[in-house]
């Protein structure tokens, strides 16, 4: 099985944060599972962008020292596979 991490109802601010905090609690207990990253199709219009689903993926790709991702057949999923922990980012300069 598989743990899951849902990212429904969030901007992508608030959807990293909640995947590093939870994604590097998993790998500090010893866990890993692949997980289920639920972030949804992404938008509820036609021709919109789905926002958290492309800059997760592109979060991913950039950190590929650390996760393995793996695509399913629905576009609102995204598997990762732990290697090591995640690095917080940087706060932005406003």
């Amino acid at each position: 099985m598989y743990n899951e991490i849902d990212l429904h109802y969030m901007n992508f601010d608030d959807a990293l944060k909640v995947f590093i905090t939870k994604y590097n609690r998993l790998y500090k207990s010893g866990d890993r599972k692949e997980i289920m990253v639920i972030h949804g199709y992404g938008s509820k219009h036609l021709g919109s962008t789905p926002v958290i689903r492309t800059k997760i993926r592109e979060y991913f790709s950039r950190n590929k020292d650390c996760v393995k991702i793996r695509l399913d057949l629905n576009p609102g999923v995204t598997y990762v596979t732990p290697i090591k922990p995640l690095p917080i980012p940087k706060k932005k300069k406003r």
